[in-house]
């Protein structure tokens, strides 16, 4: 039992102190569009054929030009490990805009998607990430 015990400790230790963080920022969505009265009400469902408008906010004012949002399927059909890309897009930012992005997209297939962002600096490390469903 005390060996157990010190195991798990060991394993605790080692995930606390060699984890990578990454700074992350958020990406909300909502049924309609967004304004500053209802940006904070995120919504995770979506009928099928109706815009999902979301909201990036970024972790701190991004230095790049471009961002990559990109959309993915949560399947077990897919080839490569459950995830089937289904929407790439990249955008260019202006001056303004160094600290979110929002824009809305259609997607005409049920199931459970994901969303996450990029900077154009770094496709390994998303800038921010979340899930929602079309039903």
């Amino acid at each position: 039992m005390k060996i157990l015990k010190s195991i798990a400790l060991i394993i605790f230790t080692l995930i606390i102190f060699t984890a990578c963080t990454f700074e992350r920022g958020i990406v909300l969505f909502n049924t309609q569009p967004i304004t500053k009265e209802n940006a904070l009400k995120n919504s995770k469902v979506f009928n099928e054929g109706a815009r999902v408008y979301y909201l990036f906010i970024a972790p701190k004012k991004m230095n790049t030009e471009f961002i990559r949002v990109q959309v993915f399927k949560m399947t077990d059909k897919a080839p490569w490990g459950g995830n089937e890309v289904v929407r790439t897009k990249d955008y260019r930012l202006m001056k303004d805009e160094r600290y979110y992005h929002t824009n809305y997209f259609t997607l005409y297939e049920k199931g459970r998607y994901v969303m996450q962002v990029f900077s154009h600096n770094d496709f390994q490390h998303p800038l921010a990430l979340n899930d929602f469903y079309i039903k």
